[in-house]
């Protein structure tokens, strides 16, 4: 019973961890969406909506799953289906951060022509402006246009007289897009780990309790045995 009792504690560590990553997504997600314009900001032309609204989704469900795991954790023994769903559950979440942070991932493998054709295609001239008077990309100062002597410049603020002397934003754009996917897909893969710890916990907690539900029956089996006698 000991062991078992020390397991519950590295069971109920990683589950807080687990939700603590779930509100961490949901908090960030829904401070994103709040902030959202429509696709007219810089950062929502990075991170689509789309991808913000699954990373919201996914968030709720690690916190609203863990609290099953919560209450499967009190009585292991007595609850182990409980114990079973939790873990699948966390499975179900491992599966959908992977499969999120391999979107992000491999949009950061084809940034430059996804957001060639973005610019020549889907972004407002209001956002085009933003990027090319941007200054808050260390390194980076205005820009003209995507790609340098184009014709692909929005000649409105810096811009509007000689859109020659500044280089395309290409790089800069890059640079920012990069910034900010590296980090979100770095933030999923870190909760994937933990959400792993979390899963094979619960494998080891439920492996625990059957080990000492067979205990509790060979117990009694020899105490009716030595009653009989």
């Amino acid at each position: 019973m000991t062991s078992l009792r020390r397991l519950q504690i590295y069971y109920y560590f990683f589950t807080t961890l687990y939700f603590l990553t779930g509100i961490g997504a949901l908090v960030l997600g829904n401070v994103w969406l709040a902030q959202s314009k429509d696709g007219q900001t810089p950062r929502e032309a990075v991170i689509s909506p789309e991808i913000e609204i699954t990373g919201t989704v996914i968030g709720g469900f690690v916190a609203i799953t863990s609290l099953v795991g919560y209450v499967a954790g009190v009585k292991p023994i007595e609850r182990k289906k409980i114990l079973v769903v939790f873990c699948w559950l966390v499975l179900v979440a491992i599966l959908a951060e992977l499969a999120l942070g391999g979107v992000v991932w491999f949009k950061t493998l084809r940034m430059r022509s996804l957001f060639d054709e973005k610019w020549r295609q889907e972004w407002p001239a209001s956002l085009k402006v933003q990027f090319q008077e941007m200054l808050e990309q260390d390194g980076y100062g205005y820009c003209c246009g995507y790609s340098w002597n184009k014709g692909d410049v929005v000649s409105e603020g810096i811009c509007a007289k000689n859109p020659l002397e500044f280089p395309g934003c290409e790089e800069k754009i890059s640079a920012f897009a990069d910034g900010y996917l590296r980090k979100l897909f770095t933030s999923l893969f870190g909760f994937t780990i933990v959400n792993v710890f979390c899963f094979i916990t619960t494998v080891i907690l439920i492996q625990a309790r059957n080990d000492e539900e067979r205990y509790i029956r060979i117990g009694r089996k020899e105490g009716m045995f030595k009653a009989s006698i």
